[in-house]
């Protein structure tokens, strides 16, 4: 059996008028804006980010052990970079906000495994161990370039999710 009483708990309150929606959208844009703002990662970031992309593409080139304790360093350093990050600025930059920021995340996963395969190459041609540091710099020169880029990217899907530029 059916009733005719309104099923919603605020079915009873009218709807907002024009105005008070427009004031909630626009509280809305303000808080996107502020969020958006939040997004630069300090200096210290990208910097350190590249430093530990360096050592793991150098690390291809080092003999056995060495290596793999430098690639382990690596990879428990990367949590506690991103963890650091997060809780002192309560945002995580780690997952896209849009395609465009999709986009650029594959773009740096993509430059960064090529230089890490590179180093690999390096390695396997027999190659003099300081030519590791070729592939190494660029590792570090892309991950502070693009991941300011990434920031930039981030923070304009934020503040306009919809615009057409963005697709």
């Amino acid at each position: 059996m059916e009733s005719d009483q309104p099923s919603r708990p605020d079915a009873g309150t009218p709807p907002p008028t024009a105005g008070e929606a427009r004031a909630v959208l626009d509280s809305l844009d303000t808080d996107a804006a502020q969020l958006a703002s939040r997004l630069e990662s300090p200096w210290w970031y990208n910097v350190t980010l590249g430093a530990l992309v360096a050592a793991a593409i150098s690390a291809q080139a080092l003999p056995g052990i060495p290596g793999l304790t430098v690639i382990a360093l690596v990879i428990i350093w990367l949590p506690f970079l991103v963890q650091a990050y997060s809780s002192r600025y309560r945002i995580s930059m780690t997952r896209p906000a849009g395609p465009r920021s999709r986009r650029m995340l594959l773009l740096i996963l993509a430059v960064l495994a090529l230089l890490m395969g590179s180093g690999v190459a390096l390695k396997l041609a027999s190659m003099p161990p300081w030519w590791a540091l070729v592939p190494a710099s660029a590792g570090f020169v892309a991950t502070v370039l693009l991941g300011r880029r990434y920031d930039a990217v981030l923070r304009s899907e934020i503040t306009a999710p919809d615009s057409p530029a963005q697709r």
